[in-house]
């Protein structure tokens, strides 16, 4: 049977079993090599190699928590065992060593892999590498779990021990707030950076909203005057202007969005009505594409700001079009929510999916799956416009099946909110 240990932090620098040599000597090592770089990746790498050199192990792999799905991804994973585990995740429940750690938050000691019933061999299978003994700890710092580390095989063939345990639980403890450190880092200059973006993008989109609006006006008078017999040259040269000029349109309106914050304006909406605007609006793109648009309502009259809620629907269709390709279908549904006082619209198409790799990106700012077609800042948006309306946005997607994004939102916004 695996032993269990439960210690606390006044115990890091008294290692029983170890000289306390040794265990300085393994903390200042690790504190060195983890304090040189604010980067996360290359925090996560240094905090990695560092706590196998100070235990004296075969290999190291650090898991991270995803707290939106609840899981653990293998973030990084040195030795013999790397291959073929950088996509890899655990559920967080007791299937797994990490997972057990995860959930219990309690360090885990494994004298014996194979021995233990958690023990999941796919993974040396899979990578050729053979897992005698672990010793596996949460990463927590301020009571915030992190994700945990794996510490595999000591070096000289024993299996790993108590004292072992409680000097990689200090080691963890070091790695926990390298990672928070680095992480708090990230999210500082990625906050700068958008402030910056936001005020810049802010200024020009307003010029170039004018500028837009005079370029529409122009475009209805020559809707109006060209001839019925005008070259079909000609119209088919008009047509590309004028949806250039509903794309940067979009654009700019997106820009217009995400750079400022805003309260919505909450006004009472037929919600069904306004999803048939939106298969109207879209009817003729969607024809073009050979995409199929159909919606459904179970609930009438709620209370949303219409114009920011149809700018998301626009967003996500137009996504979903673009997934499905010739043949597609996209629908959009509303029905009540889990809650009282809560209702769902989902839209769904039945494309491609997803990439597991782009579905931790997909609400970042500017990132695009759409190479130049996409400007990166419909997602963000919608999640922001959503937000602010005290909803939540949420996405499942399966490759080759398919992917539906689901609005959450209040029924009858704060009052605060309303206009």
């Amino acid at each position: 049977m695996p032993v269990k240990t439960h210690r606390h932090e006044s115990e890091d620098m008294d290692v029983p079993g170890i000289s306390r040599r040794r265990a300085l000597e393994a903390l200042e090592q690790v504190s060195q090599m983890v304090a040189g770089d604010l980067e996360l990746k290359a925090v996560q790498k240094s905090a990695m190699r560092a706590a196998a050199e100070a235990m004296d192990a075969e290999a190291c792999s650090i898991l991270l928590k995803d707290a939106a799905v609840n899981t653990l991804r293998f973030h990084f994973a040195d030795g013999p065992q790397a291959n073929g585990l950088a996509a890899a995740c655990l559920p967080i429940n007791d299937q797994s060593i990490a997972g057990w750690v995860a959930g219990h938050g309690e360090p885990l000691l494994v004298p014996d892999a194979y021995a233990d019933g958690r023990f999941n061999p796919a993974y040396d299978t899979q990578t050729g590498f053979r897992t005698r003994s672990l010793v596996c700890v949460p990463l927590v710092v301020k009571g915030k779990l992190l994700g945990v580390i794996q510490i595999l095989n000591r070096r000289d063939g024993r299996p790993f021990g108590d004292e072992d345990l409680q000097l990689a639980h200090a080691v963890a403890s070091l790695v926990a707030v390298a990672i928070l450190n680095a992480e708090e880092h990230e999210a500082r200059l990625q906050a700068e950076r958008l402030a910056i973006v936001g005020q810049t993008v802010a200024g020009m989109a307003h010029c170039i909203k004018n500028i837009l609006a005079g370029l529409q006006a122009g475009s209805y008078i020559v809707d109006e005057n060209l001839p019925p017999n005008a070259d079909g040259q000609v119209r088919y040269g008009w047509g590309v202007v004028k949806s250039n000029m509903g794309f940067l349109s979009n654009i700019i309106l997106d820009m217009l969005n995400y750079s400022r914050p805003r309260k919505p304006l909450c006004q009472p909406c037929d919600v069904g009505s306004l999803c048939e605007d939106v298969v109207r609006l879209l009817g003729e793109q969607a024809a073009a594409k050979g995409v199929v648009l159909t919606t459904r309502a179970e609930i009438g009259t709620v209370s949303i700001d219409e114009t920011a809620i149809r700018r998301c629907l626009i967003n996500l269709v137009g996504n979903a079009m673009d997934a499905c390709g010739a043949n597609g279908t996209v629908r959009i549904e509303v029905t009540r929510g889990e809650s009282a006082g809560e209702f769902i619209i989902s839209v769904r198409d039945n494309g491609g999916g997803i990439e597991p790799v782009a579905m931790e990106k997909i609400f970042d700012p500017f990132f695009s799956t759409k190479g130049g077609k996409g400007t990166g800042l419909g997602l963000p948006v919608t999640k922001k416009i959503v937000e602010e309306h005290g909803g939540r946005i949420q996405v499942e997607s399966e490759l080759g099946a398919g992917t539906v994004f689901r609005l959450t939102l209040p029924t009858q916004p704060p009052a605060k909110t309303q206009a």
